[in-house]
């Protein structure tokens, strides 16, 4: 009634207002206001609820009224007058007049889309109450049309939900899904009505079949009404796409080729390969996504298409086209990328220059097809030929760093035989033409994968064969000396003689200066060489330095590094210490070098290396990459000296917020040098190595636990000194500490660093120190702050305030300092504070958190008040050590109130709300830690709080991240803690478990289902672990857990991960392969192996449930290959404990297509899961 303007005058007498009723002026909401007005009319007026519902009829029958048929009002008292008529023979003969199915179409059509954001659908309504009365038939084409209407309406509704409702609607009053045959008359008036408001739909909505229903409820029509087999919708296909090719976008391209995909893909892929060229003429740009969908569909996609549809992208002009498709073909066949090598070779070359990452995953791609083939020796002869007829410009196929890596990770697949042939005949090749470079280049590539993962046996045979590389008498290339270099690199002793005496002759021709191109490799091959004889090498230096001083920066750094990591012994011993700096100097320029050649450790025992390395560093503190790599190095390595100049160069100015300096630092004071300002001037490591309040609490935050745990560079000189309190100058160092730190703190107004030193120093004072009194002083310096700052309430006093309340928890649970004098005062302080924050309003978690940890320690004997405030801030780890350093307190008094809180506990998970769940755990989990072995009513607490755990907790109620911390928790105490667990707790966690895992299936994420299912099977795995001998004759318990773990997964397969199936198939085989299974109490320690022998028989006759359950989940739902293949190893553990008997029987239990899975499934097994000795 919302578009009433003003009040509607009604007439008083019969006559005048059948007149307004039926004026043709008299608009719906008009009616709707009489007819509302009926009851508290005087005028005699009878049957009127007839006599509008025939009038609307009238209305609705009119085609040049239709604002009557998207008025709101027309159908809300269309449905009230027909509740009100007691006469069901009246409403049927008016009914009859009405012309239904074409108001009914007409309806959906004009209905405002704006009405169905608001879930306004009340003709709908209108539509069943008139089926009540009357049977209305639709012909084919009209239930298509007014199901084309509601479909374009689908868009507009707010949720999926309500899109699935109006639709399933629309398809209830038609009667659609009566239609039970097919034609292609019926597939025809599909095509022109339903086909494109689908795939409009699909384009809009954009959600995959598995999250929206009116998606697959679309899906499903086009399966029944086009893609029948008595329909010829290829036809039908072609004449839709030309007649409506303006109108389909990319997105409705692909979901239509989607779906014929999803129907089509298992018996008719040749007719959807036809579907794909005729999409794909007309939306070229889609052809990249076609092919993929062809590829998901786990079908064989013929050769000759993928043949002709790469041969047309190499023929197209653009490049588009061809930089995406190729890849996706050249994965679907790997026949297609072995027969067209050469094509795709001179693509690559091709593309090398515009686009070298996608001519590297061509070349990948080419590589991989025959590596798969087993036809990886014949890619040699293929790349030889092509190499050798294009030249030097083709030769980055074979030596650039990235292409070669390709090659030499699939080499593993070659045979022994395969080898010795292939190199022979590169070999061959060289003696017969050694100017040809392209088989050398080849034979580096066999070297390197020969290196990298060749076994002995092959190394073996085939090193007569490359002992043949030192003896070519027509071997003058170049190329020689690197081969014979990556030779040496393979083997240790496969040089001759001959080639030792010829390094004379190398040394003092001119060889270096005539072979430029390759002449690191020349001197690579003499320093090989130099390992196996020894010889003057002075010469070889001179040019080697000589070579590397006229190569670039980055040429020069590379070559550093190649040789400081190959020859790191040879170089320490004969180079000089000038030519060793110049190396150094190359290497520091590239930190990826400087990193990788650090991880080594035998570098560190080359002395004149490591010297260069450090003191070039040491040069370049002020690099952030020059102190990362001094962190790296061992601290025995670096000379004091060196610290000391280091530790002052880094320490020279203010305090820097670099968390390099600082790792760096603390590295350095691993070992002191107590020579350093820092570590011999008080004054000087509080004003360069403490930070100011501000800058102290703008360090907390998001990284408050990681800066926590570090020690800071003040504590670490100040605990070095202590280390050695005696010696002189660390006795002069700390008393001095001492006297500096009483003087400030006496001062009303102290230098605020000094203040700070005074705080660190004060947890380290041990009760027989004659300095204690710092303590105290400390103490009372620190209430003062608290004092003013609940005073005062200034900003500026908030780090201050904070770093007190922080300090004086420290020295209480660190330093045993007492505060017991002040305890009033401070409880006084803080009621003060938390009313000051609460009158304003404002939050203040840091703060609370700190004075949470400060109150948890004058509370005594109070845990349920220190509990109760928890939940109520801000959580942080340091609380939940709070809360522990209360428990333990209080422990030490007895168990009594420790027991009371786990009582109140156990029974508030009954009562817990989300807010708050997660915080509840903690206190939980904290509690359970602290459950010693002989307190009995603790154990028996724990039991009772993991059952109402069970009992009343839902995904709702307590969070998804509770229940991950309550399992992470169980799972630990199962190990630590096993006598927590009677027999009865036990057998209640296998069901919690189940109940857990479905609540988390049911409504979390896909990641968030995965962590939960990984975490739970892990409990159940634990409970093997630890408590199998609990299970001893339970076996059915854990049959029933596996047979429902089996079909969740089965069920969830779409958002299942394989890391889960891994985790069911671990838990599958430890269940058969009992590794624990005596209770360490009952002194059969000799019978372990009887024991096992004995669980195995008892497993053998009730696992067949298990296996029987995977046979019946894979031929009804189906697991996906990936899934499938997780779930092997656990179903080959199950076959390795049953016998021939138990194979009979469930064989015999089976019905045909179940014994034709297990006939396939034992085979598998037998093939390769089953173990045999060779």
């Amino acid at each position: 009634m919302g578009d009433l303007t003003e009040e509607l005058s009604i007439p008083d007498n019969a006559q005048d207002l059948s007149k307004l009723l039926r004026s043709t002026s008299t608009k719906p909401h008009q009616i709707a206001e009489i007819v509302s007005k009926f009851d508290k009319l005087e005028t005699y007026f009878p049957k009127k609820e007839i006599f509008v519902l025939d009038l609307l009829i009238d209305r609705l029958n009119n085609g040049n009224l239709d604002d009557f048929k998207t008025s709101e009002h027309t159908w809300i008292i269309f449905t009230r007058l027909l509740d009100a008529i007691n006469d069901p023979i009246s409403i049927k003969k008016l009914l009859k007049k009405l012309k239904t199915v074409p108001v009914m179409i007409r309806t959906f059509f004009l209905w405002p889309k704006d009405k169905l954001l608001t879930r306004s659908v009340s003709f709908i309504k209108a539509f069943f109450a008139i089926n009540d009365y009357l049977i209305v038939n639709f012909s084919v084409e009209e239930s298509f049309q007014l199901l084309e209407h509601a479909i374009n309406g689908l868009s507009s509704c707010p949720t999926t939900d309500f899109a699935l409702s109006y639709l399933q609607d629309a398809c209830n009053l038609t009667h659609v899904d009566n239609i039970t045959t097919t034609d292609n008359k019926i597939a025809t008036c599909y095509c022109k009505h339903m086909l494109l408001p689908s795939l409009r739909y699909f384009a809009q909505t954009k959600n995959s079949a598995s999250s929206n229903q009116s998606f697959i409820r679309l899906s499903h029509f086009m399966g029944k009404f086009l893609l029948q087999p008595r329909i010829d919708y290829m036809k039908l296909n072609k004449k839709f796409v030309q007649e409506n090719a303006s109108e389909i976008t990319d997105d409705m391209a692909y979901y239509y080729f989607a779906t014929f995909v999803t129907f089509l893909s298992k018996d008719n892929f040749a007719q959807l390969e036809v579907i794909f060229t005729i999409l794909g003429a007309k939306k070229p740009s889609l052809e990249c996504r076609f092919l993929n969908l062809l590829s998901e569909s786990k079908k064989t996609v013929s050769q000759e298409f993928l043949e002709a549809l790469l041969l047309e992208m190499l023929a197209s002009t653009d490049e588009s086209g061809v930089l995406s498709l190729i890849p996706i073909i050249l994965k679907l066949d790997i026949e297609v990328a072995i027969k067209h090598i050469f094509r795709l070779l001179e693509l690559i070359q091709l593309e090398n220059l515009n686009d070298p990452l996608f001519s590297s995953h061509i070349w990948d791609l080419i590589i991989q097809s025959h590596a798969n083939a087993r036809e990886l020796s014949d890619f040699f002869a293929k790349i030889n030929e092509y190499c050798s007829r294009k030249g030097p410009d083709s030769y980055f196929l074979i030596n650039h760093p990235a292409y070669v890596k390709s090659i030499t990770k699939q080499l593993f697949t070659l045979s022994s035989l395969q080898w010795k042939n292939l190199l022979q005949a590169l070999l061959d090749q060289v003696n017969h033409d050694s100017t040809n470079r392209v088989p050398l280049y080849l034979i580096r590539i066999c070297l390197e994968g020969l290196s990298e993962g060749a076994s002995r046996a092959t190394l073996d045979e085939v090193k007569p064969i490359l002992s043949q590389v030192f003896t070519l008498e027509s071997f003058n290339n170049s190329l020689q000396w690197d081969l014979k270099y990556h030779i040496m690199e393979v083997y240790d002793d496969i040089v001759p003689a001959e080639e030792l005496e010829k390094i004379d002759y190398v040394l003092s021709s001119n060889i270096f200066d005539t072979t430029s191109a390759d002449v690191e490799e020349l001197f690579f091959y003499c320093f090989k060489l130099r390992e196996y004889i020894s010889f003057d090498l002075s010469d070889a230096k001179k040019k080697f330095m000589r070579h590397f001083e006229i190569l670039d920066e980055e040429r020069k750094s590379n070559l550093s590094y190649s040789v400081v990591s190959k020859f790191a012994t040879l170089v320490n011993n004969n180079f000089t210490r000038e030519q060793i700096s110049s190396l150094i100097d190359s290497l520091l320029l590239n930190s990826t070098n400087l990193s990788s050649l650090l991880k080594n450790d035998d570098i560190f025992e080359e002395k004149n290396i490591t010297y260069a390395v450090i003191n070039k560093l040491a040069l370049s503190y002020h690099q952030t990459f020059a102190l990362e790599a001094l962190i790296q190095i061992p601290i025995q390595c670096i000379n004091k000296n060196v610290r000391v100049a280091l530790i002052n160069n880094l320490t020279c100015e203010s305090f820097c917020l670099d968390s390099a300096t600082r790792e760096c630092l603390l590295h350095l004071l691993s070992s002191p040098t107590f020579k350093s300002n820092i570590e011999t001037n008080f004054y000087e490591l509080c004003e360069k190595t403490i930070m100011s309040p501000e800058m102290a609490i703008s360090e907390t935050g998001d990284e408050e636990k990681e800066i926590e745990d570090k020690i800071s560079i003040f504590e670490k000189v100040w605990t070095n000194h202590l280390s050695q309190a005696k010696e002189p100058v660390s006795e002069k160092f700390l008393e001095s500490g001492y006297d500096i730190v009483k003087q400030s703190i006496s001062l009303s107004n102290g230098d605020s660093k000094l203040i700070i030193a005074g705080f660190t120093i004060a947890k380290f004072l041990k009760p027989d120190n004659k300095h204690r009194d710092i303590q105290g002083m400390t103490i009372s310096y620190a209430v003062k702050i608290l004092e003013n700052y609940s005073e005062n309430f200034e900003s500026e006093t908030i780090p201050l305030f904070r770093i007190s309340m922080s300090t004086l928890y420290k020295i209480i649970t660190t330093g045993q300092g007492d505060i017991s004098k002040h305890k009033s005062r401070i409880l006084d302080i803080f009621s003060k504070i938390i009313l000051r924050y609460h009158s304003r309003k404002v939050y203040h978690a840091p703060e609370e958190q700190e004075m949470f940890l400060v109150h948890s320690l004058l509370t005594e004997n109070k845990l349920e008040y220190i509990f109760a405030e928890y939940l109520n801030i801000e959580h942080t780890d340091k609380c939940d050590s709070a809360l522990g350093f209360c428990l333990e307190e209080s422990l030490k008094q007895g168990p009594d109130a420790f027991n009371r809180l786990l009582w109140n506990s156990a029974k508030s998970f009954s009562t817990i709300s989300q807010p708050c769940a997660e915080k509840f755990v903690r206190v939980f989990i904290i509690m359970s830690k602290r459950i010693a072995r002989d307190n009995n009513l603790g154990h028996h607490l724990f039991v009772i709080a993991l059952l109402e755990a069970y009992t009343y907790c839902d995904i709702e109620k307590f969070g998804y991240k509770s229940y991950l911390l309550l399992f992470n928790a169980i799972k630990e105490f199962l190990v630590s803690k096993p006598w927590l667990f009677s027999q009865y707790c036990i057998e209640m966690l296998l069901p919690f478990c189940l109940k857990t895992l479905a609540f988390i299936v049911n409504h979390e994420s896909t990641d968030e289902i995965n962590e939960g299912f990984i975490n739970i099977i892990e409990v159940i795995d634990h409970i093997l672990l630890v408590h199998r001998f609990k299970f001893s004759n339970r076996h059915h318990l854990f049959n029933s857990v596996l047979c429902q773990i089996l079909e969740i997964i089965a069920i969830h397969d779409g958002t299942s991960c394989a890391n889960s199936a891994d985790a069911v198939a671990r838990l599958i085989t430890n269940y058969c392969e009992p590794y624990n299974v005596s209770n360490a109490q009952n002194g059969q320690k000799n019978n372990l192996s009887s024991n096992i022998s004995l669980i195995k028989q008892s497993i053998r006759k009730n696992v067949l449930v298990v296996l029987t359950k995977y046979i019946q989940l894979s031929i009804t739902t189906q697991f996906s290959l990936n899934i499938k293949k997780s779930l092997q190893p656990g179903i080959h553990a199950i076959f390795d404990i049953l016998s021939q008997n138990e194979l009979n029987q469930l064989n015999a239990f089976l019905d045909t297509p179940g014994k034709q899975y297990f006939k396939a499934l034992y085979l598998q097994y037998k093939k390769v899961g089953k173990w045999r000795e060779d």
